[in-house]
């Protein structure tokens, strides 16, 4: 993106160093390196404070990049659901291969029977899902970007900030319903097959 060359350009005008920079912006020398290289954007906040410090609006900062950051964020929005179905997709492997290594475990058998070798590629294969989602939704800089966006617009950038926090916690407590409804179905295979072994 272009902000990060106009950002070098004015660093580099003003005369100091990358290091500099981070310190008087209130972060770190690679976040300042990230920005540079395009590899993530400026937050408001620090647009902010990095106008104020090289005198020059946001607007001059931010440049073509409120349409790049648009078509960004499109992009994102199709590529959702592959990160949505991904995770998800893990989470399933994830409880299927606990069930089957515990059903193991239950019948007395070792880490070295078929099933168990199965169970284990599947958790292999799940961190391997959740690794691709992870890289996925790692190339987007969404959040920021809407943020950004929404401050170019006249809009409250803090609105985005409150708007992701409700959706994270939903997040972690359906996380941890599922996992809680797992350990109950896992309990409960465990003691149909302790109990169907004891009748026999």
């Amino acid at each position: 993106m272009e902000v990060g060359n106009r950002i070098r350009e004015e660093r580099e005008h003003k005369g100091i160093s990358q290091e500099e920079l981070a310190r008087q912006i209130f972060v770190s020398r690679q976040t300042v390196s990230n920005w540079e290289t395009g590899k993530t954007c400026p937050d408001v906040q620090s647009l902010l404070l990095m106008s104020n410090l090289f005198d020059v609006s946001v607007d001059s900062l931010v440049k073509g990049d409120v349409e790049t950051m648009a078509k960004e964020i499109e992009n994102y929005e199709l590529e959702r659901f592959k990160i949505k179905a991904s995770m998800g997709l893990s989470v399933a492997l994830i409880v299927l291969g606990a069930v089957m290594l515990s059903i193991q475990v239950a019948q007395g058998q070792g880490l070295t029977s078929p099933l168990s070798i199965v169970a284990l590629v599947v958790l292999v294969v799940a961190v391997a899902v959740s690794f691709v989602a992870e890289r996925i939704e790692k190339r987007y800089d969404i959040e920021t970007m809407r943020e950004v966006q929404a401050f170019m617009a006249g809009e409250d950038p803090e609105q985005i900030v409150r708007e992701r926090r409700l959706p994270k916690a939903l997040s972690i407590a359906l996380k941890m319903a599922a996992g809680a409804a797992a350990a109950v179905v896992l309990m409960l295979l465990l003691s149909s097959i302790t109990a169907l072994t004891m009748f026999d």
